[in-house]
């Protein structure tokens, strides 16, 4: 994958006719010589690799609930392979409130990597760490052990977007999380530009998340 100049990440909701999975580059129609540059170089770093690093890459990605072609992206754009999944608790969670959301609980007991639930206090209320920890444990018998961790995502109202994004960063580093490997679940531009700008290696929409299928 290649990054715009700006550094904005595919399917990052950056620029209101840019919807998700837009790769960053210039529209089809667009003849110029840096539009020209861009397809030529897109297309040496798209060559396809031999039959065994292929598969070994789809079978990866479908692990992950991921395409091979989100999964080799980030390969190519960074020679990070992901392997973290960060999913905002609310996802998870039944809109009334009551039980699980059923294609997103579908998709955690599928997942075969590492996850990790954000507890975003714009969305949901703050828990003490022993709040956070009871609800892990809870989580952990409903889905077979699958959670690594609770992260507790403090909102504050005078905090800029770059300084939630900073958190972002300590959190995931006080757990062992490199952040490159690390790709975000979400569902908004403002949660496609929280993984933007924390450097995070992907944004997945929550809603296409073990759906898309396709073949090296």
């Amino acid at each position: 994958m290649l990054r715009r100049a700006d550094g904005l990440l595919p399917g990052a909701f950056d620029s209101p006719c840019a919807g998700m999975g837009h790769n960053g580059g210039p529209p089809l129609l667009d003849m110029s010589w840096s539009a020209w540059t861009w397809r030529k170089a897109v297309q040496k770093a798209w060559v396809t690799p031999p039959r065994e690093v292929a598969l070994r890459r789809l079978q990866r990605a479908e692990r992950l609930g991921l395409s091979y072609r989100d999964y080799t992206a980030v390969l190519l754009d960074s020679g990070t392979n992901l392997s973290t999944a960060v999913l905002p608790l609310h996802h998870l969670l039944a809109a009334d409130g009551a039980g699980y959301h059923p294609a997103v609980a579908a998709a955690v007991r599928r997942f075969e990597g590492r996850l990790l639930l954000v507890l975003d206090e714009m969305m949901l209320a703050a828990r003490t760490p022993a709040a956070r920890q009871r609800l892990l444990v809870q989580l952990n018998a409903d889905f077979d052990g699958r959670i690594a961790a609770i992260l507790a995502l403090p909102f504050r109202l005078s905090e800029s977007d770059a300084a939630r994004a900073q958190r972002l960063r300590r959190v995931l580093r006080q757990h062992n999380a490199p952040r490159q490997e690390c790709f975000w679940l979400g569902s908004t531009p403002a949660e496609a530009a929280l993984a933007q700008q924390a450097g995070l290696g992907w944004f997945k929409p929550v809603s296409q998340w073990f759906l898309e299928k396709d073949t090296a």
